[in-house]
């Protein structure tokens, strides 16, 4: 049986194009269609993700654009009530982050009308979301992970960027981003217990990896929530240290312990969290080795594991979009890492490289942000695609075998190697005391 592109691919239930970018969110309305958003547009599924309605623009009640990048959905108290996070800017031409703002738009007719937003960052300061984010806790209250970054502007003209890349049949592709950010990032989350109307930032501040007192900090970035039972939120995070980090609250979001490592490889790419209606913790995110990583392979597995006590132990690793057979990658050291096969602009020094981790390759594939939504007996993916499988008839250069957002319908049996979801009789819930 091969991994490639997907494990067991004959339980897949749907795999469709999907016309929008990695910016998908959805939510499940009260009369069973799927409403999914993405930037600006809207459609709706009535056959639970199996067909699309057109896409149409989302407008106010003033006939403005609704919605944004970052965008997340979230399903409000009362009936046919939809609520939409978006980050917006002060015109199309600004390519910079100073003066975007997180907005949040209601419906209350299934995302056919919305009001005028209101706003959750104040507009002079930098915060931005990962898409499809926004999680309403079963006391109510709707929590939103962000994060924020320091440091100074960032305006691509006043610094050098270097490409992450890599030589394929021979000829130079970029591979991969956030292996250059110039900033120090942290995560932090608004909350709202009034279906959006406030916001508040949750009481003990930034979250940030301390991995020794006073003298090294690492970055957080893109989180991601889910509720394990009421009450008890985990937060997954995105680093630069070879693993996801976690950080638990035990009070709906309002305090959060310190960033800690999972045991899940990743490379410097987010993770999706959810809570299965069984009471199961499911991740999906790229999933990758600290070698694959220095090789330039940083997005070329998008993995999912399932956890039964809680989100200690993880387990049936699944690839959903792979280019390589492994399923399940042993996390490495707690240390930073980047892929070797870096280039600098014209004029500056070349860098000293591992000749081991520069390698040509003849295939190439990478997958990355997905998005995730959880029905009672299936999981809708959707993610960003694109391969360099094949040469131009004509020209010298590669050419993008396909190069979309792809949408996979799953069901819950696929995330446990195709067996019938059930506990693990030798696990105990994490969030348990200890018993004699």
């Amino acid at each position: 049986m091969s991994n490639v592109p997907m494990t067991l691919p004959e339980l897949v239930i749907s795999e469709q194009p999907h016309i929008h970018s990695h910016t998908t969110t959805w939510v499940e309305l009260d009369d069973g269609r799927i409403f999914l958003a993405s930037f600006q547009v809207y459609q709706y599924s009535e056959d639970r993700g199996l067909t699309w309605s057109p896409a149409q623009r989302m407008k106010d009640i003033n006939g403005d654009d609704v919605g944004g990048s970052c965008t997340c959905l979230v399903k409000l108290s009362q009936n046919k009530s939809i609520g939409l996070v978006a980050q917006t800017k002060p015109s199309a031409e600004d390519l910079h982050w100073e003066g975007r703002q997180l907005l949040f738009w209601r419906s209350d007719d299934n995302g056919e009308t919305w009001q005028l937003p209101t706003p959750i960052s104040p507009p002079d300061f930098f915060c931005q979301c990962l898409q499809d984010v926004l999680l309403r806790t079963s006391s109510g209250r709707i929590i939103l992970p962000v994060f924020g970054h320091l440091g100074q502007p960032n305006r691509w003209e006043d610094r050098i960027v270097w490409n992450s890349g890599k030589l394929i049949r021979n000829q130079f592709v970029n591979v991969s981003g956030h292996y250059n950010d110039p900033h120090f990032a942290y995560t932090f989350n608004y909350y709202s217990d009034d279906d959006g109307r406030t916001w508040h930032r949750n009481k003990d501040g930034e979250l940030m990896i301390l991995r020794d007192w006073s003298t090294d900090y690492s970055y957080v970035a893109e989180p991601t929530v889910t509720e394990v039972v009421p009450g008890r939120l985990l937060m997954f995070m995105r680093n630069g240290l070879g693993r996801l980090f976690q950080a638990w609250s035990n009070d709906d979001g309002e305090t959060w312990t310190r960033p800690q490592p999972t045991v899940l490889a990743a490379s410097t790419t987010p993770a999706q969290l959810r809570t299965l209606p069984n009471g199961h913790l499911l991740c999906i995110w790229n999933q990758a080795s600290e070698q694959e990583v220095r090789q330039g392979y940083t997005l070329s597995r998008i993995s999912s594991a399932i956890s039964r006590d809680g989100g200690r132990v993880w387990e049936f690793f699944q690839n959903i979009d792979s280019q390589f057979e492994t399923t399940r990658v042993e996390p490495g050291p707690i240390r930073a890492g980047r892929p070797e096969e870096i280039f600098f602009p014209a004029g500056q020094p070349a860098v000293e490289r591992d000749p081991q981790h520069v390698t040509d390759t003849q295939v190439f594939r990478r997958a990355k942000y997905p998005s995730v939504l959880v029905m009672d007996d299936r999981v809708i993916v959707a993610y960003s695609c694109q391969g360099y499988l094949e040469d131009h008839p004509t020209e010298s250069h590669l050419v993008h075998a396909d190069d979309n957002v792809g949408l996979k319908i799953l069901p819950l049996k696929w995330f446990y190697g195709g067996k019938e979801p059930a506990d693990n009789p030798f696990l105990k819930a994490a969030y348990e005391p200890a018993k004699p």
